[in-house]
């Protein structure tokens, strides 16, 4: 929360143990009652993609125009660090939040998004356009290892460079 320097920014967490959050509480229940808009959401939560699937939704809809989400751990080096439930507490564990991602990018076409090749890789969603591949739109349980490794092509990768020349 401290390393955001910025002068309005609301957190929301449900784990007692974190910084102090605004509102300690889940995402789901924030977005229940939320009625502000956000220039800039974070999601960076439970790393299960039904979740973060749910997050970007939600987060969508308290978008002001022109705002973006930055989703982290969209990156996953090896099918381990990618598998649900977390297999070695303390490890290093990006989830399967790649998967929320994929089916947005098989759906969405009034979105523009990519994944920016740092920090685990970070997922950069704002309206706009963007190319639908339909072979990305299926249930999420039918997504595994195999499957991202046949359609992260598709995910549309920049480099941390080309993302600040950007902004």
């Amino acid at each position: 929360k401290d390393s955001i320097k910025i002068e309005n920014k609301t957190t929301v967490d449900p784990d007692t143990r974190s910084n102090k959050p605004d509102y300690l509480m889940t995402s789901d229940d924030f977005f229940t009652q939320n009625r502000e808009k956000f220039d800039v959401v974070f999601i960076d939560g439970l790393h299960e993609a039904p979740q973060v699937y749910k997050d970007i939704h939600n987060a969508l809809e308290c978008l002001k125009d022109g705002g973006m989400i930055f989703c982290h751990d969209m990156l996953p080096t090896s099918e381990e660090v990618q598998i649900v439930p977390r297999p070695i507490p303390e490890s290093v564990w990006t989830g399967d939040c790649w998967k929320a991602w994929a089916k947005l990018k098989g759906m969405r076409e009034d979105l523009e998004m990519f994944i920016v090749q740092d920090d685990w890789g970070v997922g950069v969603i704002k309206k706009g356009s963007q190319e639908i591949f339909a072979e990305l739109n299926t249930s999420l349980v039918n997504m595994d290892w195999g499957f991202y490794l046949k359609h992260r092509d598709k995910f549309r990768y920049i480099g941390a460079d080309e993302y600040r020349a950007m902004v």
